[in-house]
C-alpha cells in the first residue's frame, strides 16, 4: 500500500511538472521582445548608431520591452490559470475563469487583513510586499497562483456537474463553480496573511546559503537538474529559483524584484543595472554551454559510430534532435537518443553539465540558457553580444563551449565503443533507425493502440514536449519497453503508476493529437 502511495505521489509530482511547463513555454516570447528592445536602446549601442536615439525608433524598442514584459510582470496569474486549466478535466474555461476570479480575491483579502493590521501600508510597502494586480498585498509570486490554480482545479472537478436543490437549481453545474471558488480562495487568502510572512523568511534563509555556497552550489544546481530529467522532475530545480526569493533579491531602479527572472528582466530593462552571475546561474548559464556545444559534440560521435549502411538515417534523426537543443533549449530530444541505450552517458552528460555551470559561474558568463530567453543560440546574440556593455562575457561562451564541444565528442566515442552501446545507427540487425519525420498513418495508430492493451485499455492520452503519456486500466496488457522501438520508433518508455510515458521526443504532441482522434477523445 505504502509503495503505491509512492507511486501515486511520483505521477501527480510529474503531471505537476508538465503542468508547469505551460507558462514556463509563454517565457520566450517575452525574453525575446525584451532582449531585442532593450539592446537596442542600450547606450553604447545608441551611440554606435545615432538613428536609435530617434524618438520614433527609440519608441519602437519601449514597446517591444513593454509586450514582453506584460508577460514578465502578470506571471502569478497566468501560472494560476495555466495549472487551473491543466488540472480541470472537462469545461476547461470555466475552471479557467474560476482561478481568475480566486488569484484576485486571495490577494484582496490579504490587502484588506494586513492593512486593517496596519501590517501592510500601500504608500511604503516591506520586503516581501507589492503590488499584484493592482492589489497591494503579500508577494506570494508563482507560488500563490499555483496554490490558486491547484485549488480551484480540485473544486471545478468535485462541483463542475454539482445538482443543487430545485431552489438553487439555478446554480448547479459550472455556475457553483466560481462561487465556491471566490470562497474557497478568501479563505486562503486568510491563511496566506499568516503563513507566508513565515515561507518568505525561509525562502530567505535558504536562499543566503545557496547564494554563499557559490561555486560548490553552482556545480550542484546543473548537475541536479539533468540528473532529475529522466523521471521528469527537473521542473523542480530550477522553477523555484526562477519566480521566488529562494535565489534572493535586489533592489533595480529603486522596485525590489525577487526572483531569478524577475530580477534578470529588470536588469535587461535597466538602463544602468549591470548582470550578476549570482543570479544567471540560475536561470542556466550553464545550459548555453552544453545545449550548444557539447549535446551537437555528442551527436558527431553518435554519427561517426554508426553504422556505414545506417548514416543517412542517423544523420536526419541526430539534426532534427539538435536543432531545438541550439536553437531553443529543448534538449530532450537528444538526451533521450542515448538515454535509454546507454544510461552511463547520460551519467557522464549530467556530471559535464555541472562542470558547464562551474565555468561559466567562474568566467562570469550572464547569458541565460533555457527557451525561456530564446533559446541558447538567440540568447547569445541579443542578450550577451548585445549587451556586453551590461557585463554578459559572451565572449567565453565561445572560449568554454569549443572545448567542450570536443570534450563532448570524444568522451562518447569512446565509450560508445568500448561498450559497444547500442546508440542510434548501432542497433542489432533487424532493428530500424526511426526518422523523428516519419509520416503519421492509420497503420501507425493501429499499432500504437495495440502496443497500449487496445482501445479499451486507454483511459487518458496527453503529452509533453517529449512524451506521450498514457494512462491504462491495466498495465499488463502494454507491449515490452523494447518493442515500442521497434516498432514505433520510440526512444524509449518510462513505467509510471497509471500507465506509461513514451518518448517520442518533438513528435509527442502530434501523436497524442493522432491517438486522440483515433480514439475519438475530447
Amino acid at each position: 500500500m505504502e509503495k503505491r502511495e509512492k507511486k501515486v505521489t511520483f505521477s501527480q509530482f510529474q503531471k505537476l511538472g508538465k503542468v508547469l511547463m505551460t507558462p514556463v513555454m509563454i517565457l520566450p516570447i517575452a525574453g525575446i521582445l525584451v532582449g531585442i528592445g532593450s539592446a537596442f536602446t542600450t547606450k553604447n549601442i545608441v551611440a554606435l548608431w545615432p538613428v536609435l536615439g530617434n524618438t520614433y525608433v527609440k519608441l519602437f524598442f519601449n514597446l517591444l520591452k513593454a509586450m514582453g514584459n506584460t508577460i514578465n510582470s502578470y506571471l502569478p496569474i497566468i501560472f494560476a490559470v495555466s495549472v487551473a486549466i491543466g488540472y480541470a478535466e472537462k469545461e476547461k474555461g470555466i475552471a479557467a475563469l474560476s482561478s481568475v476570479i480566486g488569484f484576485l480575491a486571495m490577494n484582496n483579502v490579504m490587502n484588506i487583513l494586513l492593512t486593517s493590521l496596519g501590517i501592510l501600508d500601500p504608500a511604503a510597502m516591506k520586503t516581501g510586499q507589492s503590488m499584484v494586480m493592482g492589489i497591494a498585498s503579500l508577494d506570494t509570486g508563482v507560488f500563490g497562483g499555483i496554490l490558486v490554480g491547484l485549488l480551484v482545479a480540485k473544486l471545478h472537478n468535485k462541483y463542475y456537474n454539482i445538482q443543487l436543490p430545485p431552489v438553487l437549481g439555478i446554480f448547479s453545474g459550472t455556475k457553483f463553480v466560481p462561487m465556491i471558488s471566490l470562497l474557497a480562495c478568501s479563505a486562503l487568502g486568510l491563511v496566506m496573511s499568516v503563513v507566508w510572512p513565515f515561507v518568505q523568511t525561509g525562502l530567505g534563509f535558504m536562499g543566503e546559503i545557496i547564494y554563499d555556497t557559490g561555486m560548490a552550489g553552482s556545480v550542484i544546481y546543473g548537475l541536479a537538474e539533468r540528473a532529475l530529467l529522466p523521471f521528469g522532475l527537473h521542473h523542480f530545480i530550477y522553477t523555484p529559483f526562477f519566480f521566488t526569493n529562494l535565489c534572493g533579491s535586489m533592489v533595480i531602479d529603486g522596485t525590489l524584484y525577487e526572483g531569478a527572472v524577475n530580477i534578470y528582466n529588470a536588469m535587461l530593462a535597466s538602463p544602468d543595472a549591470m548582470f550578476d552571475v549570482n543570479i544567471t546561474r540560475f536561470i542556466m548559464n550553464g545550459k548555453v554551454i552544453f545545449a550548444m556545444f557539447g549535446l551537437p559534440g555528442a551527436a558527431l560521435a553518435m554519427y561517426h559510430c554508426a553504422k556505414p549502411e545506417r548514416k543517412p538515417q542517423v544523420k536526419a534523426l541526430l539534426i532534427a534532435a539538435i536543432i531545438p537543443s541550439i536553437f531553443t533549449g529543448i534538449t530532450e530530444p537528444i538526451e533521450y537518443s542515448f538515454l535509454f541505450a546507454a544510461p552511463l552517458l547520460f551519467v557522464v552528460h549530467a556530471g559535464y553539465a555541472g562542470l558547464a555551470y562551474l565555468l561559466t559561474y567562474i568566467c562570469k558568463v550572464n547569458i541565460p540558457g533555457p527557451s525561456s530567453f530564446g533559446g541558447p543560440f538567440l540568447s547569445t546574440i541579443f542578450n550577451g553580444i548585445m549587451q556586453a556593455d551590461k557585463g554578459s562575457n559572451w565572449i567565453w561562451v565561445f572560449i568554454i563551449g569549443i572545448p567542450c564541444f570536443f570534450l563532448y565528442y570524444f568522451t562518447f566515442r569512446f565509450m560508445i565503443t568500448k561498450f559497444n552501446y547500442k546508440t542510434p545507427g548501432r542497433e542489432d540487425d533487424g532493428q530500424e533507425v526511426k526518422k523523428l519525420d516519419k509520416k503519421m498513418s492509420d497503420e501507425m495508430m493501429a499499432t500504437i493502440i495495440e502496443g497500449l492493451g487496445g482501445a479499451d485499455n486507454i483511459q487518458h492520452v496527453d503529452a509533453c514536449f517529449t512524451r506521450l503519456r498514457v494512462k491504462v486500466k491495466d498495465k499488463a496488457l502494454v507491449m515490452p519497453d523494447t518493442d515500442w522501438k521497434q516498432k514505433t520508433g520510440a526512444n524509449g518508455v518510462v513505467q509510471v503508476a497509471d500507465g506509461v510515458q513514451i518518448i517520442y521526443g518533438a513528435k509527442a504532441d502530434i501523436y497524442k493529437n493522432n491517438l486522440k482522434s483515433a480514439l475519438n477523445m475530447d
